[in-house]
């Protein structure tokens, strides 16, 4: 491959992997608003398999993720063989970014699912 062609192949995964991220976002968030406006009204069957269904969603998107992660250090590290002048993403801030990806993901999960059963369990206890 041409040096025109692996930075768009970069940028194009660079672009999937947000596109995973805001997606997961996307759902973290529905989950936690359709907590709080549905929570009195669910079943306990019905909550434990919405968390199950997030938690299995969240590994999905993170398993993608690493795997789109790897995707760029490969197209990186083939751009850096061919001896390119352009400047993607050093290994330090490929690291950094791997880093902060999993621990929002994780953190976020956590969260999400600490809220929802909070909730669940409180309104519950009423």
């Amino acid at each position: 491959m041409t040096e025109a062609e692996l930075i768009n192949l970069f940028i194009e995964s660079s672009q999937a992997l947000d596109s995973n991220f805001e997606f997961w976002l996307t759902v973290s968030f529905a989950l936690l608003v359709a907590s709080y406006l549905v929570t009195e009204e669910i079943p306990r069957s019905v909550f434990l398999v919405t968390i199950s269904l997030y938690a299995a969603a969240t590994a999905l998107f993170m398993v993608r993720g690493m795997t789109m992660g790897r995707t760029l250090t490969s197209i990186r590290d083939h751009l850096e063989s061919m001896g390119t002048t352009t400047s993607i993403i050093t290994a330090g801030e490929n690291y950094l970014v791997a880093g902060l990806y999993f621990i929002i993901m994780l953190g976020g999960t956590a969260s999400t699912m600490i809220f929802v059963y909070w909730r669940f369990r409180r309104l519950r206890s009423l």
